[in-house]
């Protein structure tokens, strides 16, 4: 199987002057083994985050979710498309809604926990067309050119290894296919408050988000769209915060603080 590298000079001269305590930082929160012992401990625990993001009743428990993300996906598979790849799939409890837009739907995972639910959700759900397998997205397990969308949300910034990432993504795409990433948008101050919790997790949130574009570009024709779908801490109370905010960022130039932003690239042939 060969690989394409895809270096980023100027991200490791950085990382080789971070100071030491800024490293450490670094490498515990994008660990592989860390963020998979992380993960499977928020499923088997069932802690207060397994409930927010990864139960495999939101859809069911929260209609108010369930639309948001069936808008979501009718404007992001305006028509159906072949094979898809979900990176960091996690429980998948969104695979009743992404399964209609797809041919089959392929999830990955490092958590053996997560993938385990996700396997119950598609037996009991009936998603004929789904299957998840454990694996990391820098070595994913896929033929070369023999995938039509990749998608990924909220996923990247727990990648240990952007350039060799999208080298994988890049690899496994057909000439032609596309790389959805929906990724929260740091510009939204509220995301200070929901999501990013440590220093480093800003520092990696930002570099994702003014980078990530710059270092596809001989790869992918890109664009960026900005997008109000969110799932965690929405309930009929918080509903009518969500709808202001999406009133607004609705006119520009406020559309700059949504919720998230969306990568959508498309490989060059």
């Amino acid at each position: 199987m060969v690989k394409a590298t895809i270096i980023d000079r100027d991200r490791y001269s950085r990382r080789s002057e971070a100071p030491p305590t800024r490293r450490i930082e670094l490498a515990v929160f994008h660990d592989l083994d860390e963020n998979r012992r992380h993960y499977d401990r928020v499923s088997s625990d069932k802690r207060p985050l397994y409930f927010q993001r990864f139960d495999t009743q939101i859809l069911d428990n929260n209609p108010i979710v369930a639309g948001l993300l069936t808008s979501a996906f009718q404007r992001m598979f305006p028509s159906p498309v072949g094979r898809l790849l979900d990176l960091g799939c996690g429980t998948g409890f969104y695979y009743p809604l992404l399964s209609r837009h797809a041919e089959s739907v392929l999830g990955i995972d490092v958590s053996r926990e997560m993938l385990d639910e996700a396997e119950r959700l598609i037996a009991d759900k009936q998603l004929t067309n789904c299957s998840v397998r454990e694996c990391s997205a820098l070595e994913l397990d896929v033929a070369d050119e023999s995938i039509d969308v990749v998608h990924s949300w909220d996923f990247l910034h727990h990648v240990s290894d952007i350039p060799a990432a999208l080298a994988e993504i890049t690899r496994v795409l057909k000439p032609g296919g596309r790389f959805l990433a929906v990724e929260p948008n740091v510009i939204n101050p509220s995301i200070a408050w929901y999501h990013m919790r440590r220093r480093s997790e800003w520092r990696l949130f930002l570099q994702n988000q003014f980078t990530l574009p710059r270092k596809i570009h001989r790869q992918f024709e890109r664009t960026i769209r900005y997008d109000n779908t969110i799932i965690s801490f929405l309930n009929e109370r918080t509903h009518w915060i969500w709808k202001a905010a999406n009133r607004l960022t609705s006119i520009k130039p406020f559309h700059l603080l949504s919720f998230r932003y969306m990568l959508d690239a498309t490989k060059r042939s």
